[in-house]
């Protein structure tokens, strides 16, 4: 197969953030991965590529945990992306993988090559979303603790403030991310270096990804930073939250603060990204208690004769099942809207 099948993927540039931003929010998606930040952050840790044909924008993914390609983003003939893609796998000799399609995707892919794939559905990577007015505002009966552990750090610290994040205060950032660093137990892993160098260009090139974030003082000492872009009109996503070791008790007053900047700028929804099945950040994440869980599905080549089911099968008949589950006063919000399509839409999503 010729070249001229390939897709022009190229290392995602400063100069594509026009474009991606438009193909994300036609989408109506808000996936983290989609993000044009993280697609630029993340592009050394993924060895991301990326590439624009025929109104749609490809990703090809080459990392330690995270490989394949994204199902196509666009508004067109879908079919003849994912041909596109499929003819690309074959002339560079790559499996022909999708990775973290949301369920009406996986279901699309399905549809479109049925028999062709197996679906696998890995909790780590669903993302965490919430509802940046009830976080901002830490409203309702669930949020009780985190409104008493703001008060209890405020009134030990009498002289604590949050500040914006700006470009003429990412040295103290810095600070902040460099003692969180050397205070962890895999400080020399190459999951922590592959972060570090993500964060050290974030504030690189603050002012051209759009960033913004909040800054934890107490007096002139720095204790935590946020940071954090727009996906798209509705969404924003959350980058980076550190504290130092002593301003641990600051986490909860910079998530809401964070939820307040992405509130104040018209976003309904935070997404503060998948917990990569570590149980403390699974724990962490999940004592605010997300609206939804954004499930993502691996799509790989099935075997010759492979008929099981996979867990897109599994999924899909949640769904049917999710108007009898959502009576059910055992069966929290969280637990409905995990088989959600990933599209945010008004008439899906009631907060």
């Amino acid at each position: 197969m010729s070249n001229e099948t390939q897709l022009p993927l190229e290392s995602p540039r400063l100069t594509d953030a026009t474009l991606v931003r438009a193909a994300v929010e036609r989408s109506g998606l808000a996936g983290n991965e989609l993000n044009f930040a993280n697609v630029f952050l993340l592009r050394e840790k993924h060895r991301t590529t990326i590439a624009f044909r025929d109104g749609f924008f490809f990703r090809h993914y080459d990392g330690r945990r995270l490989a394949g390609y994204g199902f196509p983003i666009g508004e067109g003939d879908v079919e003849k992306a994912l041909r596109a893609i499929l003819d690309d796998a074959e002339s560079r000799g790559r499996a022909p993988k999708i990775a973290l399609a949301t369920r009406t995707q996986a279901a699309t892919l399905r549809r479109l090559f049925p028999g062709k794939f197996r679906f696998t559905c890995d909790r780590g990577d669903a993302d965490y979303l919430y509802s940046t007015e009830r976080l901002a505002g830490l409203t309702g009966r669930r949020m009780h603790r985190k409104r008493n552990a703001i008060k209890r750090f405020e009134k030990e610290r009498p002289g604590v403030r949050v500040a914006p994040l700006t470009v003429e205060n990412l040295n103290a950032a810095a600070l902040i991310a460099e003692r969180w660093r050397a205070n962890r137990p895999d400080a020399d892993s190459p999951e922590l270096a592959a972060e570090t160098r993500a964060l050290e260009t974030a504030f690189r090139f603050f002012r051209e990804l759009n960033l913004l974030g909040c800054l934890v003082l107490d007096g002139g000492e720095p204790l935590g930073f946020a940071a954090l872009s727009t996906t798209s009109a509705t969404v924003c996503n959350e980058h980076f939250e550190k504290a130092t070791p002593d301003g641990a008790a600051s986490y909860p007053l910079l998530c809401r603060a964070a939820s307040q900047l992405a509130f104040e700028r018209g976003a309904r929804w935070l997404n503060r990204e998948e917990d990569l099945n570590s149980q403390g950040l699974r724990a962490a994440k999940s004592a605010w208690f997300p609206e939804i869980l954004l499930a993502k599905f691996n799509a790989v080549e099935r075997a010759f004769g492979d008929v099981e089911p996979d867990d897109l099968d599994v999924c899909e008949a949640a769904a049917s099942t999710v108007d009898e589950e959502a009576t059910d006063p055992r069966t929290t919000k969280t637990d409905v809207v995990d088989i959600l399509d990933g599209v945010v839409k008004e008439e899906e999503i009631t907060v």
